[in-house]
């Protein structure tokens, strides 16, 4: 959305719209492929207003990835509350994720899209992808409170969470998702 000359913005409002521009741009083309030109383009910023903002296109894709990694944390949070305790709230992850690949336009999960196009470099991409495993890990472990061997069943959650993510992106099945929620019935059968 180009911005008219004069228009007085909320800089909160153009930060948002630049890191909802910049990640259509990133996940479209991937991070190094796209240019700072183009996502000028699809934010209707100027350079000087994205880099005021995020410092390089470095900053800005840790920023865009910072982003996601809050929304889909409040999203799996909102599933898991809402769910009965324990199972219901593990298998309300696995629905979440069900519906999140039947979206159109699905592309995987941008954290280990960025960390894997980033070819295990030590920056922001590789961190904030640990990071979000982290996360997982440590969701499915409080979810798994009297589980016989919670940190190994939260691990092979995790497996099939970002195991079931890429190759429903990769072969656009948003079948994955049903068969996913298969196995962790299964995992959970022999975890309690």
């Amino acid at each position: 959305m180009p911005v008219k000359a004069g228009e007085r913005l909320d800089p909160e409002a153009t930060r948002a719209r630049i890191l909802k521009a910049a990640a259509e741009v990133f996940g479209r083309r991937g991070i190094h492929a796209a240019g700072i030109n183009e996502i000028v383009e699809a934010a209707g910023a100027s350079k000087l207003t994205i880099y005021k903002n995020f410092g390089s296109k470095e900053g800005l894709v840790e920023a865009v990835l910072l982003d996601r990694t809050q929304r889909v944390r409040a999203w799996h949070n909102e599933a898991v509350e809402g769910a009965p305790a324990g199972r219901g709230q593990i298998l309300a992850v696995f629905d979440l994720i069900a519906t999140w690949y039947a979206e159109p336009g699905f592309r995987g999960c941008a954290m280990m899209n960025a960390a894997t196009e980033d070819r295990g470099q030590e920056g922001a991409p590789r961190r904030l992808a640990q990071d979000h495993l982290r996360f997982y890990r440590a969701l499915f472990e409080r979810l798994l409170a009297g589980a016989r061997k919670p940190e190994v069943t939260a691990r092979q959650l995790v497996v099939v969470l970002e195991g079931a993510t890429l190759i429903s992106a990769i072969d656009q099945d948003p079948g994955l998702g049903a068969e996913a929620r298969i196995i962790v019935e299964t995992l959970l059968d022999a975890a309690f």
